[in-house]
């Protein structure tokens, strides 16, 4: 099923915070604002009601359902099966678990008579928010940190210099992420996917080098915060590659990737507020 994803291209002239913090220059620096939510329903709307191909599944098993599907827990049931599924990757039950949930608001609707193109299109839409894709990744906690007891502005500079170096495997991303994510979509060459992993494991490359690196002991939360956030974003670049032929789990993962992206820039402006405080 083809679908397109809109890329604002006035975000390639934004600066990012962590770039700019290890000193990363580049065109085309993504701006870490969110993928437009309108953009992923537009796909989740176009893969579902086109057509509501569920209809001939419901009249095959010609399933006595009365109500309506106002008061219909569709959202509760996405999320609640789709976080709970016993798959090994969960992520790719969400296309079956969504059209469950929609065949049968359509059978609700075809028993109370309300079923329409536009309550078609509503159901689907109210799903959205809820449709969550599930992403495992390591995480650090504060015990995983290597500390040093020296908290002066002096060792501060040490930890910016050493954390500029664990970075490095950042400056071999010159594109931004959700832009390779899109021409993939839009071109179904597997060469934008391959692409994709190379970014995620960089980001896990800087994590396994950042994770190394001795921190003074007021900055042991910035330090975990900036690891569990690349290896997120790590994770979540991955499962986007993974079932980009999935247009259900790649509308889900927009929004995890909207997550991970937020997640990113917090921790990093975390940090750069931590080392513009020790230099007062």
């Amino acid at each position: 099923m083809g679908y397109t994803y809109r890329v604002e291209k006035e975000r390639a002239n934004r600066s990012v915070s962590f770039f700019a913090y290890a000193r990363i220059d580049r065109a085309g620096a993504k701006g870490f604002s969110p993928i437009f939510i309108t953009a992923a329903l537009s796909v989740l709307v176009l893969a579902l009601v086109a057509g509501w191909e569920v209809n001939q599944s419901v009249h095959a098993k010609n399933t006595d359902v009365t109500g309506s599907t106002q008061n219909s827990p569709l959202s509760a049931t996405v999320s609640n099966t789709v976080s709970t599924a016993t798959s090994s990757d969960p992520i790719s039950a969400i296309g079956g678990v969504i059209l469950d949930q929609l065949e049968g608001a359509y059978q609700q609707m075809q028993a109370s008579g309300t079923y329409s193109t536009s309550t078609a299109q509503s159901a689907a839409e109210s799903l959205a928010p809820y449709v969550v894709a599930p992403v495992s990744y390591p995480t650090f906690s504060a015990a995983d940190i290597h500390t040093d007891p020296n908290i002066s502005s002096a060792r501060m500079l040490t930890y910016r210099s050493d954390l500029r170096d664990s970075f490095a495997p950042l400056l071999k991303n010159t594109q931004p992420e959700y832009e390779i994510f899109a021409y993939y979509v839009d071109t179904k060459d597997a060469s934008y996917l391959t692409k994709l992993r190379s970014v995620a494991q960089n980001y896990r490359d800087a994590a396994n080098l950042t994770a190394k690196v001795v921190t003074p002991a007021d900055a042991v939360t910035y330090q975990v915060g900036i690891l569990n956030a690349m290896e997120e974003f790590a994770a979540t670049l991955d499962a986007m590659a993974n079932h980009a032929d999935d247009p259900f789990a790649s509308v889900a993962l927009l929004r995890t990737y909207n997550q991970a992206e937020s997640d990113m820039l917090t921790s990093f402006n975390a940090l750069i507020a931590y080392e513009k405080q020790k230099q007062q």
